[in-house]
């Protein structure tokens, strides 16, 4: 990018440290996300209007207008992200222009203009954290946002089950907002407490603190300028937010992203990072009796969960309806279940309804692209924290994709809102590594000076005749 394109895209890692206004935007977006409760909204406009979504249908449009203007060029920050989210938008286009809507209700057309909003905001919030972080410096100002929000979510989840005090109602009161979905609230398990802190459901709470989490970890080890107890507070907060949703889908989530993090550890802090196990789950135990025992109970008992079954059984269901339209499905974001055992808890599934084989093509390679390039990037890496930030990223996105075959992820605000972030974070990652090989190629390719004699002087020949002459 030029050097006049400041406006947006341009906190380039100068030596001046210019701060782009990207990072403001983005910082904003995930305080929003993580602090206000994602089921308000404003009622004139649906569910694609609560406050993260218009943050994030801002960040589109500051990323639209300053490319239109000139004042920011994608061709120059390629990134894998831009291209799955395009594949993406070309399924869900293609579905929605298809959509028979002289056979579907208002509720069900309403729900496909909600999903291309709610698309346009994943986007603008993609595509500004993928193209206008560049740095790690940037990268660590928004995840300090990122931690914080999630360590007030946290804090809700802990007063919600430790003392049964829920303060989310007080959150929900912002001038012109209502809530427009329903949320769980507190609710029990196995004699526990399930939270859902400022999430609509504990499902949805425990993946996205699964998400967060490597990326809170990662901020914790290299973010030196904190305090310790400014570092790790977070981190502490975002697991207990995961433990207390009393979630196997949550557990699940946490232990396929902590492993892709840790095992990406140098040897040092992955030995750390395996000791600390033990004093966490005592923690847990000293701190919740019944609690680890819940956990347990859920993750042994496989298929006599009634709520396992009940996934298991929709599976004939759902091939006949994809077998009335198997390309393009019956429209995005327009499935409603019409009973309780309808009730998918599968994106996979319902996206297999609504944009069919192509769409869930573009679904499952929105995550495992960014897995996969996050890796890559990785591997090309030799800065220690940029190469943890990448398994970071790649940890985080498979959480994504696991923990979307437990529920139906997009149908929850905060999910699709983390998604979003964990995108961008992944095409920023992935932008920094190009920049770091191409000061490599620049250095391996700098002309050096031979220094094993010293250069020729313009008075060298005229010495070499005199001394002809006197020969």
């Amino acid at each position: 990018m030029s050097a006049s394109a400041t406006t947006i895209g341009t906190g380039i890692a100068t030596q001046d440290k210019v701060r782009s206004p990207a990072v403001r935007i983005v910082q904003v977006y995930a305080v929003v996300m993580l602090v206000i409760p994602s089921d308000i909204g404003i009622s004139a406009i649906g569910g694609a209007s609560f406050p993260a979504g218009l943050v994030g249908i801002f960040a589109f449009a500051a990323w639209a207008i300053a490319t239109l203007f000139g004042l920011h060029d994608p061709r120059s920050h390629r990134n894998p992200i831009r291209a799955v989210l395009l594949f993406l938008w070309a399924a869900s286009l293609i579905s929605y222009l298809l959509i028979d809507r002289g056979a579907l209700g208002a509720h069900q057309l309403k729900g496909a203009d909600r999903y291309l909003m709610e698309l346009t905001m994943m986007t603008g919030v993609a595509f500004l954290a993928a193209e206008c972080l560049t740095s790690l410096d940037d990268v660590r100002r928004v995840l300090r946002a990122v931690c914080w929000g999630g360590a007030f979510c946290g804090a809700v989840a802990a007063l919600q089950f430790w003392i049964k005090l829920d303060i989310s109602p007080v959150l929900r009161k912002l001038p012109g907002f209502s809530v427009i979905t329903d949320s769980s609230g507190i609710g029990g398990r196995d004699a526990v407490s399930r939270v859902v802190g400022t999430a609509t459901h504990p499902i949805e709470l425990g993946i996205v603190s699964a998400m967060i989490l490597p990326l809170a970890i990662w901020l914790a080890i290299y973010d030196g300028d904190r305090s310790q107890f400014k570092r790790w507070a977070p981190v502490a907060l975002i697991a207990v937010s995961a433990v207390v949703s009393v979630s196997r889908s949550a557990i699940v989530c946490v232990a396929l992203a902590m492993a892709v993090f840790v095992v990406a550890m140098p040897a040092r802090q992955r030995v750390v990072a395996i000791s600390t196990l033990p004093m966490a789950l005592a923690g847990v135990f000293v701190s919740a009796h019944g609690l680890i025992r819940a956990l347990l109970h859920l993750l042994g008992v496989g298929n006599a969960d009634p709520s396992i079954a009940h996934r298991v059984n929709t599976y004939t269901y759902v091939e006949q309806v994809v077998s009335q339209a198997p390309w393009f499905g019956h429209g995005v974001g327009t499935y409603i279940a019409d009973s309780n055992i309808h009730i998918l808890d599968n994106e996979y599934l319902k996206t297999l309804i609504e944009s069919g084989i192509v769409g869930a093509v573009a679904l499952l390679a929105l995550f495992l692209v960014p897995m996969f390039a996050s890796l890559l990037a990785r591997h090309n890496s030799r800065d220690p924290a940029l190469r943890l930030l990448c398994a970071a990223t790649a940890g985080a996105a498979l959480a994504a994709g696991v923990g979307s075959a437990m529920f139906d992820s997009f149908s929850f605000n905060m999910f699709f809102a983390t998604l979003a972030l964990v995108l961008g974070l992944t095409g920023a990652a992935w932008r920094l590594v190009i920049q770091e090989l191409q000061a490599r190629d620049a250095e391996v390719r700098r002309p050096t000076q031979n220094y094993d004699r010293p250069p020729p002087t313009k008075s060298a020949p005229r010495a070499r005749s005199i001394e002809a002459q006197g020969a």
